[in-house]
């Protein structure tokens, strides 16, 4: 059974080729996901154990919750700690040191903010004990109030060279001018991640960011001859409440972690995307091995006529699987750790810099991929290799013709009423809202139901289209499909999962750039809404512009990460003297009162909690603590959407609790009767010294994200794409196969006068006929799915649901010219055929 399953391999070279890529594709992604996740650990695990490798003990304050990526900065200590900490026996060097806002500008002014990472300022070690991978790839360290040293990316994609004077936007107010004295790399790494960094030294730094007499946290350096656990243990028995000792391991490991967390999205997107490639390719699989079976019956007769038994014919078959398996496996390793290697530049070309280290391919990597790979070939050739052991020797008797196959009376049954009981569940799951589970259990449902219902959907699209003339090319098209309708619903079933996937997501993305919209249009009253780029805006910006006579009021507003009756948020500050003047508050419940101790929340957040106006809320700040606060008033969704935030506190309470003073936006009315093209003029002059500042009016401000979501959709719809490639191959594979099976037809339709062109044609609009299945019942489900999942969120923001009709018809034509495509072979190999050979053939 060996030797006939190789052989039956290498006899059909195409199919196994078209079978292995389907597989290829799928495992390429769950290898290339975790080759890249774990090449980032290791990359970063180096990064932060190099620049901590000479740290025994880092002093700190604790946090209120162990959430390190989303605790924002930390409490700074008392500089009078340092001296503390240094007195403990058995400490060589005790440093402390700050980090904060600091955004390098370029030589013109721009600011240097490469795809979203931080822009930091930091204190440079004096004792070069401490320093680990941190070095200076030139100059020497700063020194002074005018001294500055800025990290290698930054220096060469800017331009600068020692000596050269650099402009620094700092938390402030204004850019400040500093000389370059040095250029630092971390390791083999020019950028810590892609973040900006300028360095300056500890006095200098506690100057400019603000910090005067504070350090954030302190290095320690143990003697020689004592252990780092020991002296940790003496450290922390010194320090005051709310503060810790942590090895410098611990900490290595802490920013490492935050670092993969951060970046951890991309791996879960590719196994999305695995996963989705992984059910399209089991499809192909399984109707390749189904036409297979069928075609060889007579084959497997004769096999089981000399003697083969059940359990070999089904051994025969899965065989041949597990060996496209493990090919597809194979090739599906080397194809993702390339697939890794370019997300890797991808990411660099973004801003985020990895840093340098060799591929790591881990046992774990080649076990999941031989799994899936063999895995899922095995599963999907199991039931038509079940169904070859029923084949009876006594067929070996019986000229093989074409594959029909019917459709039994429980599955036209089944089919319409599964089907029927998930797009009810959808239609529920819209009109209700707010039901993500039923949504995705809906979703399920509706899809098996589809599985089961395909053949009957295709025999229903082969009536359709068999009402043309009579020997006409698309009613001979029909009756192919009307032949063999499991099979033609298979292939279209490998189409629809990736359109289903793409309408969905385009019915979400399309909604949510609606919903801003309406939210902008709705809840806002703001002439002028000042963004950023960076980490945040200086709350001198604001201020500049509130002396302004043509403006009427400058709301800004604050952000940080909190823990809400132990929910994470994030909590918005402002002052609502000037709220209704900026936006529309609608009828809140109780009154807007932001004084210190108070809390406005969201209608939905308020619900979820079983709070209402007089109640008190736990708000948990990762800086200090739990703070007892009242809420005084429940807002609806527009302007908790519009500010960003279901949870809004007082300014005071924000600075009590949270270090960073940065603005996250402004919201800026101006005053009746003002020429707004001369304001906003007028207001770019105000904020010169303030380059990270973007000034949007409204529909600047909704295009600004209807292209981030745009550039989502971009990027999602390319990867999909990759689903339909594999039910392209899908759909070849089929059309190969029944040009194979029926090259007596072939042969006789040509016998009889059919030219060549005329059997392309039938070959084309069979293939045709498949794709548009695919594609009409992909997006009448992904569709139905987009909306049930847009009602799911509103509380992320999406209020409108839009079903984008065009984008949506654009699809159905590109699904024909994919059958079209898929097609052009197979019409080729069957105008080919020999008409002597294929009539006189068995």
């Amino acid at each position: 059974m060996l030797r006939v399953s190789l052989r039956n391999l290498l006899s059909h070279k195409l199919r196994l080729l078209l079978t292995v890529a389907a597989v290829t594709i799928g495992v390429a992604f769950v290898s290339g996901t975790f080759v890249l996740s774990d090449t980032m650990n290791k990359a970063f695990d180096e990064l932060f154990s190099g620049i901590r490798g000479n740290t025994d003990v880092v002093v700190r304050s604790a946090s209120a919750y162990d959430e390190p990526a989303f605790q924002g900065e930390a409490r700074p200590l008392d500089q009078g700690l340092v001296d503390t900490v240094a007195a403990v026996p058995g400490v060589a060097v005790a440093e402390g040191s700050v980090t904060g806002f600091a955004l390098i500008l370029d030589k013109d002014g721009a600011p240097i903010q490469p795809g979203g990472a931080p822009t930091l300022g930091t204190s440079v070690s004096a004792s070069t004990d401490l320093t680990g991978a941190f070095t200076y790839r030139d100059g020497r360290p700063p020194q002074g109030l005018g001294e500055v040293t800025i990290d290698a990316r930054s220096a060469e994609g800017a331009g600068y060279d020692l000596g050269d004077e650099v402009d620094i936007v700092l938390a402030d107010g204004g850019a400040q001018t500093f000389t370059l004295v040095a250029v630092t790399g971390f390791g083999d790494s020019d950028s810590l991640a892609g973040a900006t960094l300028a360095g300056f030294d500890l006095p200098t730094a506690q100057q400019v960011l603000g910090k005067s007499g504070q350090v954030d946290e302190i290095a320690v350096l143990a003697e020689s001859d004592v252990r780092p656990e020991d002296l940790r243990s003496s450290i922390a028995d010194v320090l005051p409440p709310g503060t810790e000792a942590l090895s410098g391991a611990e900490v290595a490991g802490e920013q490492a972690t935050a670092m993969q967390d951060g970046l951890a999205v991309f791996s879960q997107v590719l196994l999305v995307f695995a996963a989705v490639a992984l059910l399209v390719g089991s499809f192909v699989i399984w109707n390749t091995f189904n036409v297979l079976v069928a075609q060889r019956r007579r084959e497997i007769a004769l096999l089981r006529a000399v003697g083969a038994t059940r359990r070999q014919v089904l051994s025969g078959i899965l065989l041949e699987s597990e060996a496209i398996g493990l090919l597809a496996s194979a090739l599906g390793i080397l194809a993702g750790m390339g697939l890794a290697i370019g997300i890797r530049q991808l990411l660099v070309l973004i801003g985020i810099e990895v840093p340098t280290t060799a591929v790591a391919l881990e046992p774990r990597t080649v076990i999941a991929a031989l799994a899936v790979g063999v895995g899922v070939t095995t599963l999907a050739a199991a039931v038509p290799g079940w169904a070859a052991t029923r084949i009876a020797p006594i067929e070996a008797l019986r000229d093989s013709t074409p594959t029909t196959d019917g459709i039994r009376l429980r599955r036209r049954i089944a089919g319409p009423l599964v089907l029927g009981a998930g797009v009810l569940g959808l239609v529920a799951s819209a009109v209700v809202g707010d039901e993500m589970m039923l949504t995705a259990l809906a979703s399920l449902t509706a899809f098996v139901g589809l599985v089961l219902a395909g053949p009957s959907l295709a025999q229903g699209t082969a009536r359709i289209a068999g009402h043309g003339r009579r020997g006409g090319s698309w009613r001979m098209a029909a009756r192919n499909i009307a032949r063999a309708p499991r099979r033609a619903a298979a292939t279209a079933l490998a189409l629809t999962i990736g359109v289903t996937v793409v309408a969905a997501v385009t019915v979400t993305a399309t909604s949510m750039g609606e919903s801003v919209q309406e939210v902008v249009a709705g809840s806002n009253r703001a002439d002028f809404i000042l963004t950023r780029t960076g980490a945040g805006i200086s709350p001198a910006a604001a201020a500049t512009l509130r002396d302004l006579e043509a403006l009427d009021a400058v709301v800004a507003l604050k952000y940080a990460g909190a823990q809400v009756e132990g929910t994470r948020s994030v909590v918005a500050a402002l002052d609502p003297s000037d709220l209704e003047l900026v936006m529309d508050v609608g009828d809140p419940v109780g009154v807007i009162d932001l004084s210190p101790g108070a809390v406005v929340m969201g209608t939905r957040e308020a619900a979820s909690h079983g709070v209402e106006v007089g109640d008190t809320v736990t708000v948990t700040f990762p800086e200090t603590g739990e703070v007892t606060l009242t809420l005084t008033a429940i807002v609806g969704e527009g302007p908790t959407t519009l500010i960003g935030s279901a949870h809004w506190v007082s300014l005071e309470d924000f600075a009590a609790n949270v270090t960073s003073t940065l603005d996250g936006s402004v919201l800026v009315s101006a005053a009746p009767g003002a020429d707004l093209v001369a304001t906003e003029q007028l207001i770019g002059q105000r904020l010169a010294d303030h380059p990270n500042v973007v000034v949007n009016d409204p529909a600047e401000l909704v295009a600004s994200n209807q292209a981030s979501v745009d550039q989502l959709l971009g990027v999602v719809t390319a990867l999909l794409l990759l689903a339909v490639v594999i039910a392209v191959l899908g759909i070849v594979n089929t059309l190969v196969l029944s040009v194979l099976e029926r090259t007596r037809e072939l042969g006789l339709m040509r016998a009889v006068g059919a030219t060549r062109r005329q059997v392309r044609a039938i070959v084309r609009r069979e293939s045709v006929l498949m794709a548009m299945l695919g594609a009409v019942t992909g997006i009448a489900l992904g569709t139905l799915v987009g909306v049930a999942i847009s009602r799911s969120l509103g509380d992320e923001g999406i209020t409108q649901v839009s079903v984008p009709v065009a984008q949506l018809a654009g699809y159905l034509l590109v699904a024909a010219a994919v059958g079209i495509i898929a097609a052009i072979a197979p019409a080729r190999r069957a105008s080919k055929v020999d008409v002597l050979r294929a009539v006189v053939q068995e």
